[in-house]
């Protein structure tokens, strides 16, 4: 989808169309960052990822809104419904992303199939997608990317090197601006480039990335895309994740963030039936991030508990003045809830989870909260 969240909203009140439009990822505008911009607002260089603040700067006379992931998970998921007709090789990337196998039609039948999914998102949500068509999934992906917004573009066998040789190597998603640092100091700017430096030493210095950044330099990927699930089987994971303003070091803004996340988590998996005996945490710094799980005896789908396994997977990272910029809280190994508790401490507990969903779902998410999220909901 093109600017996906902010298109929805626009689709939601028109009167925003053809305008400057930011979408924050909390209420306050002041304090919060671009979570999805306009292709108006991108004219000015603002970006998402970008401090509302000076985003506003750059065009003080964009509209803004707060997001609304309720209109933005309703949409994808119709999308999604409509894509599942296609083909049973459906995967969904992201939110606002997909891909579909549709390698055994032809590439006439193949491009009609975009033009008409395109078509019906537009009818439907009166949204843009744009569509890569491509031998692979990278391939598909950079493509889609190139020609938005609204746009569909079609690579071949033949066409995928020439569509390579002058495209900036931080267009290919993976690259970041770590790697780029690395390949702009030996004078690799595109992926052309790229394919020409010595595969050896890249392997040599990068290990998997390195082969890597090879292969896709050449326009090689294997992977699959897999088939859509059924709705009816629960899903393997739930996660949540938040990229911030500014950097925070470790201390309680940091630990409140990890509740946050850990309340989001905890009341998906209790909206679904579900429990969770495998935490993960995911920390991203500017230039390196650290990622870990830990498996537990118990499930759970308590707040509290998940907040307490992320806290002692924090410990084990050990850091000090480590500048944090992104983090997430995933639940995995999941199983259905079991829905008896022992103690009458646990029932009590379960009773009081189960009001606060009540009211939270009455009257709005983040209604009633725990008091340490104060430090960054606001």
């Amino acid at each position: 989808m093109d600017a996906f969240f902010a298109s929805v909203e626009q689709a939601a009140n028109p009167v925003y169309k053809g305008k400057p439009f930011l979408v924050g990822s909390r209420g306050r505008k002041f304090h919060t960052v671009v979570a999805a911009c306009s292709y108006e607002a991108k004219a000015f260089g603002i970006h998402s990822g970008m401090a509302t603040k000076e985003a506003l700067r750059l065009c003080p006379w964009a509209e803004f809104v707060p997001a609304d992931s309720s209109k933005y998970v309703y949409t994808s998921d119709r999308i999604e419904e409509i894509l599942k007709v296609y083909s049973d090789r459906m995967e969904r990337a992201s939110i606002d992303e997909f891909y579909l196998d549709l390698s055994p039609r032809d590439l006439k039948t193949a491009i009609n199939i975009a033009q008409e999914i395109k078509s019906r998102i537009k009818n439907t949500f009166f949204i843009t997608a744009s569509a890569g068509i491509a031998p692979s999934k990278i391939i598909a992906k950079m493509a889609a990317k190139a020609g938005k917004p609204d746009g569909l573009l079609v690579l071949e066998e033949k066409d995928v090197l020439p569509f390579l040789e002058n495209l900036p190597i931080e267009k290919v998603p993976g690259i970041g601006a770590h790697l780029k640092g690395y390949l702009n100091n030996i004078s690799v700017f595109t992926c052309g480039q790229l394919r020409r430096v010595d595969s050896l030493e890249l392997i040599r210095r990068f290990g998997k990335v390195g082969l890597w950044m090879v292969q896709v330099s050449s326009g090689q990927d294997d992977e699959e895309v897999g088939y859509w699930q059924d709705e009816d089987l629960p899903p393997k994971s739930v996660s949540h994740s938040y990229t911030l303003a500014k950097a925070i070091f470790r201390g309680q803004d940091l630990e409140a963030w990890i509740l946050m996340l850990s309340e989001m988590v905890a009341f998906r998996l209790r909206k679904q039936g579900l429990e969770s005996r495998v935490s993960s945490l995911y920390l991203r710094g500017s230039e390196t991030a650290f990622s870990r799980e830990k498996n537990f005896q118990s499930l759970t789908a308590d707040p509290a508990r998940i907040y307490e396994r992320n806290l002692l997977i924090l410990e084990s990272f050990r850091l000090k003045n480590f500048p944090v910029r992104a983090l997430g809280v995933c639940a995995s190994a999941l199983a259905p809830a079991q829905g008896f508790y022992l103690f009458p401490a646990d029932q009590k507990r379960r009773s009081l989870l189960d009001a606060v969903d009540s009211i939270n779902q009455r009257l709005g998410d983040w209604s009633i909260y725990p008091a340490a999220i104060s430090r960054v909901k606001n």
